[in-house]
């Protein structure tokens, strides 16, 4: 059960909110604002879930490799990857700052 619930964490996310909406609606006899305000606690929530899936993702593969089991190859496509990382921040910086000069004219 234990591992259901960590494969589909969306599901039951979805279903403990569900449950608090009928019974808001049908007990407390919640209003509009309410349900908004249950509907950004959902989203939080589960925005939550998927920024901790995202760090158990990347977490997982940092330990695995050693320091010098990557090859020349790997370093150099991941430098490449940085480089035009890189140049595209570049373009688009000094795309915000020709508008920047353009609106103080």
């Amino acid at each position: 059960m234990k591992k259901w619930i960590t494969d589909h964490p969306y599901f039951v996310t979805s279903a403990i909110f569900l449950i608090l909406m009928i019974i808001g609606w049908q007990v407390l006899y919640w209003q509009d604002e309410d349900f908004t305000f249950l509907l950004l606690l959902y989203f939080i929530v589960t925005l939550g879930i998927r920024l901790d899936d995202i760090s158990r993702k990347i977490g997982s593969g940092a330990g695995k490799a050693d320091a010098g089991s990557m090859d020349k190859e790997s370093v150099i496509s991941q430098l490449n990857d940085v480089k035009a990382s890189l140049v595209t921040i570049n373009g688009t910086l000094n795309k915000l700052l020709e508008e920047k000069k353009k609106l103080d004219e």
